[in-house]
């Protein structure tokens, strides 16, 4: 994970370990399309860890703490499928560089976005874009963002394989400050979070 601030006193950009996708469900299953994503929740509860310094320690929690994505995908059999999705949720971005995980501040986010699939054999390719926008009160005034996620799942026996997902994120956010001893600063600052991670699982397909 990269942050890029502009206005925070503290820090100007940093960066730290993402965390590994832990009570994360993203399901395709025949039409229906359903993301439930507690990742942050788990990891604000019990992880932190150094940033690139070697001396600040800070939560690594980023994503959803409770978020969740439903949408339907078109088209007949698991040869191709074409949809949409909307997205809802309660997630967390470390913008603060605070060291206690369950300290750090959280934002709504909502949006959506379009999904597809293609089966090649026994391979399946499912991509999905999407856009969200972030709002929360005494923090975040205004944010958005984007990203993409795409699966290669492989059928090794019956219905069951493995995938892997590289993921692509991006947010920017104008937020309020807070120092370490918790005071909200007066001057308004932004920032530019960027991440790419590798996902790896077990997949039931349909």
């Amino acid at each position: 994970m990269s942050v890029k601030t502009t206005g925070n006193t503290q820090f100007s950009k940093y960066r730290y370990g993402a965390p590994v996708p832990l009570l994360l469900i993203d399901k395709l299953a025949n039409h229906w399309y359903t993301n439930l994503d507690f990742s942050a929740f788990y990891y604000a509860a019990t992880q932190t860890n150094k940033a690139n310094d070697n001396r600040l320690k800070i939560s690594k929690a980023e994503g959803g703490l409770a978020a969740g994505r439903l949408g339907y995908a078109f088209g007949d059999g698991d040869q191709f499928r074409f949809g949409f999705f909307g997205a809802f949720g309660y997630s967390t971005s470390n913008l603060d560089s605070i060291d206690r995980p369950f300290k750090q501040r959280a934002y709504y986010n909502y949006g959506g976005g379009l999904i597809a699939l293609k089966k090649f054999g026994k391979f399946r390719v499912i991509g999905k874009i999407g856009y969200e926008l972030y709002k929360m009160k005494n923090y975040v005034t205004k944010g958005s963002g984007m990203y993409f996620e795409g699966t290669i799942g492989y059928s090794f026996y019956q219905k069951y394989g493995i995938s892997v997902m590289p993921c692509f994120y991006s947010k920017k956010m104008d937020y309020i400050p807070k120092t370490q001893d918790g005071v909200s600063s007066l001057n308004p600052a932004n920032a530019k979070l960027k991440s790419f991670v590798l996902r790896i699982g077990l997949t039931k397909f349909f």
